[in-house]
This record gives structure tokens, C-alpha cells and sequence, in this order.
């Protein structure tokens, strides 16, 4: 049955870097695979949580393809023989999907958030949430003060005090540590709420379900009677779903004339998400809308303290400053810049120093975002996919310009300050729509698809050599 997971690395292998694949994928061991389960070993924490963010959902997937079961995976407590001293890992990484009445799961980890996990939830049940995703483990600057300040307030209020609550903001800035954070809260105070946590995606694929299964009034006393709480993470995946949406509106009408909490997250502002009913729209301005901004370099520091403390990893403040000051995008790279030290640090059985530091992370590390330029990202995408940077400004529609032509707007809305109507300027006088719904197919490719991942991946070490 090993040979399974045998067939599965090699089919990732081809779509992945090779330093990629002797780094996170070669040094876990398959120790034992029966009939709805996978057991696991890594040398230590490290290349385990790495692996587990970045690549066990795919290889699961590619399983799934090949034989049609969706397999458990469970982590030998044992460390490895070469690592004798380290921490044991925490055991059993749940991928089954639930019972078919269940709305479905899905990885909130693809975003690349790890272990999170999509639940719906009732006084006799307890959800997946992050034990590590708390208020008490949410640092805290002026870039997102309000947002958690909203947060707790949707924990804290009840009958809510702000309804409802609209956090945006880019990828890797917390919005989801804020919400399981918030339904861990409720639960501490309130044990008998009944909480739904789901993601914009995930409620559009229960919502289909509920119809081809005739089950809409069991959906609908789900989310409209049954439910204390409503968590929806990325909602902007509703844009451009008609019946979605109509059902959402109805749903969020119900919650509200009825004073329960309505919590949304989404990575941009409502005025700026394409195809979505302005009906919708107005209702997510009823309430309190907070920002997700970046975090400020003394935020990065503290935030990289209190990650290696938690992980058990000595970290000096000229290496937590050495990071910090050259991570800016996202807390996720942040703490993966860490997590990457430390796992090399390990691997070689060298201790973490400063110059450690800047020689393992030094091809990684980019230059501050103002030095990135529409023009620089034209070039780069350019060379790399072979074709001319006229053309990626043009209207051309063929597979070989288009795909080229989303990357470069997804890198440019990622990597620059510019704004949608900007962004549409810059790339030939395109609308605004059709800039946010490139990003948003690169997004979602950059969850499954390894090769995009890897592209994008590439180009970006480009941009800030």
C-alpha cells in the first residue's frame, strides 16, 4: 500500500523544484498506509509543519485521484533516529471528508494557513479550530488594533454590538487567526452557541448540495435557525454567483433581524469586489468594517518573538530584526521565513546565528515593496513565459498570452500599492473587473496547482534579488 504514497511523490516531484523536493518532501517517511489511513514520520517539527502547510493537501489530492479514498494522516510520535532530542509531534492531521448531511470541509490551509479547518458546529460538538489562534497569541499594532478590537467585540457582545462585522484585508494578515479566535472565545464564555465557521467557497458548494439533494430547508435551518454565529472566511469567492448570493442575502437578513453575529473576512473592501449584488453590499457597510494593513516593523519583531517561543526556537533580536526587516509582505512569509531557518538549522545540526541567518535566507529575502515596479513585473514575466511585454498589455486571448498576462496582474496587485482602476491602466486600459478576476484565478491556482505555485514562486525571486 506504500506505493501509493510512492506514486504520489513522484507525480509532485515533477511539478516542483528539486531543492523544494529534497528539502520538505524527501526527508518524510511513510511508515504505514491501510485502508483509510497514513502514517507519517518527519525528522522534526519543522519540516513537518512546512510540509503540512504547503504540500500534504496536493499529495492527498493526487491520492484521491488515483484510488478515490479521502485518507486520514497521522505523525509517528517517534522523532526519527537522527533526531533524537527534538519535540514529538502532535498526532493525527484530519482530511476525511464528514458525514454527507456535514457541510463539506475544505483546507483553509490552501490559502496557506496550515491546520485550519472549515466546521459547522453546535453545543455538543467542539470545532477544528487552531488551539494556537487566540486573542491572547494575536499581536497586536496600529495596523490591525481595530480589526481585533472588532473581533472581540463579535466574541464578547451579545446581542451583538456591531452587525456585522467586515474585516479585510490581503493574504497572510490574520483574518483568520482573528476569526478562530473569535469562535474559540464564544465557546470559552458561551459553551451552548451554536457556531458555523465556513468559507465563501464552502457555502456555495453546501448551498448546490442542499439542491441537487433536495435539501434546501435542512440548509436553511442550518445557517437561518440553528445558528448563533456565522463565520464566513473569504467571502468575495460569492462574486459572480447569482443564486449564491441571493441565498446568502437571505440568510444574513435572518441572522440579523434576529440579533446574531455575523462575522465576514474578505481581501479587499466591498466596493471592490466585481460581480457581487449591491444588496449585498449595503449590508456589509450595516455594520463595522476594519482593515488589515500590513504589519509595522516593530509588529514583525514581536510577532516573530512570540512564534519562536511557542515553536521553542532561540532567536536573538538582531536575527528577529535581521527577518523583519527584510519580510514585509505577509505574517505567513514571516513566520515561513523562520520556520525555514529553523528547519535548515536542524538539518545541518548548526546553531542560529546572524550570519546563519543571512546565508540560508538571503535568496529568499525581498527588497522593500516601493522598488517593485508595473515595468519591473512586465519584464520579469515576460522573460520568464517567453513572450513580449506589448503583449501582455494587449487583448489578445490566446492560452499562451492570457495565462502570462494573469500571473503579471496577480504580481502586480500583490506587490504593489497600486489600486484596481490603476492597475487597469497600467495594463492597457483593461476595466477593473478584469484585473480582480485575474488575481482572483491565480489565487485559487496557487492552492492546488503546483506549477503556478512554483512560476509565480520563481518570478518573485526575480523581483527582489
Amino acid at each position: 500500500m506504500t506505493a501509493l504514497w510512492d506514486s504520489a511523490l513522484r507525480t509532485i516531484q515533477e511539478k516542483i523544484a528539486e531543492p523544494n523536493y529534497e528539502m520538505w518532501l524527501r526527508p518524510i517517511e511513510c511508515l504505514d498506509v491501510n485502508e483509510s489511513n497514513i502514517t507519517l514520520r518527519a525528522p522534526n517539527p519543522y519540516v513537518r509543519l512546512w510540509f503540512e502547510s504547503n504540500y500534504l493537501p496536493v499529495i492527498l489530492g493526487e491520492i484521491h485521484e488515483q484510488t478515490g479514498i479521502n485518507f486520514d494522516v497521522s505523525f509517528s510520535e517517534d522523532a526519527s533516529p537522527e533526531s533524537p532530542d527534538l519535540p514529538k509531534a502532535e498526532v493525527v492531521y484530519p482530511t476525511a471528508p464528514p458525514a454527507a448531511e456535514a457541510i463539506p470541509q475544505s483546507y483553509a490551509s490552501q490559502r496557506a494557513e496550515g491546520s485550519d479547518r472549515v466546521t459547522s458546529i453546535g453545543a455538543a460538538e467542539r470545532p477544528h479550530l487552531n488551539p494556537k489562534y487566540t486573542f491572547d497569541a494575536f499581536v497586536s499594532g496600529p495596523s490591525n488594533q481595530l480589526a481585533r478590537a472588532a473581533a472581540e467585540a463579535a466574541a464578547n457582545h451579545y446581542p451583538p454590538k456591531y452587525n456585522p462585522i467586515f474585516i479585510c484585508g490581503g493574504v497572510g494578515l490574520g483574518k483568520t487567526h482573528l476569526m478562530h479566535a473569535v469562535a474559540t472565545r464564544v465557546l470559552e464564555t458561551r459553551p451552548d452557541s451554536h457556531i458555523v465557521y465556513i468559507t465563501g467557497e464552502q457555502f456555495m458548494n453546501a448551498y448546490v448540495q442542499a439542491i441537487r439533494s433536495n435539501e434546501m430547508q435542512q440548509f436553511r435551518d442550518k445557517f437561518r435557525n440553528k445558528c448563533d454565529l456565522l463565520l464566513v472566511d473569504d467571502v468575495q469567492f460569492l462574486a459572480g454567483k447569482g443564486g449564491t448570493q441571493d441565498e446568502f442575502f437571505h440568510t444574513f437578513n435572518a441572522l440579523h433581524d434576529s440579533h446574531r453575529q455575523i462575522v465576514v473576512t474578505a481581501d479587499r473592501k466591498p466596493f471592490e469586489i466585481a460581480d457581487i449584488a449591491d444588496r449585498l453590499r449595503s449590508r456589509f457597510a450595516w455594520g463595522l468594517m476594519a482593515d488589515v494593513d500590513t504589519p509595522e516593523l516593530e509588529v514583525r519583531v514581536a510577532i516573530l518573538r512570540k512564534k519562536a517561543q511557542s515553536e521553542g526556537i532561540t532567536l536573538t533580536d538582531d536575527i528577529a530584526m535581521y527577518i523583519a526587516s527584510n519580510v514585509h509582505s505577509n505574517i505567513r512569509e514571516l513566520e515561513g521565513a523562520l520556520i525555514r531557518l529553523a528547519a535548515f538549522a536542524s538539518l545541518s545540526n548548526t546553531p542560529i546565528t546572524l550570519e546563519f541567518a543571512e546565508k540560508t535566507l538571503a535568496g529568499s529575502m525581498a527588497k522593500p515593496m516601493g522598488k517593485v515596479t508595473i515595468e519591473g513585473i512586465l519584464k520579469a514575466v515576460a522573460q520568464y513565459y517567453n513572450v513580449k511585454t506589448v503583449e501582455l498589455k494587449s487583448t489578445k486571448r490566446h492560452k499562451s498570452i492570457a495565462g502570462p498576462r494573469a500571473v503579471a496582474m496577480y504580481l502586480a496587485r500583490t506587490h504593489t500599492n497600486m489600486s484596481y482602476p490603476d492597475l487597469g491602466r497600467a495594463f492597457g486600459g483593461k476595466h477593473h473587473t478584469t484585473i480582480m478576476s485575474a488575481v482572483e484565478k491565480i489565487e485559487k491556482k496557487l492552492i492546488a496547482d503546483l506549477r503556478i505555485r512554483s512560476e509565480v514562486q520563481s518570478i518573485e525571486s526575480t523581483l527582489f534579488r
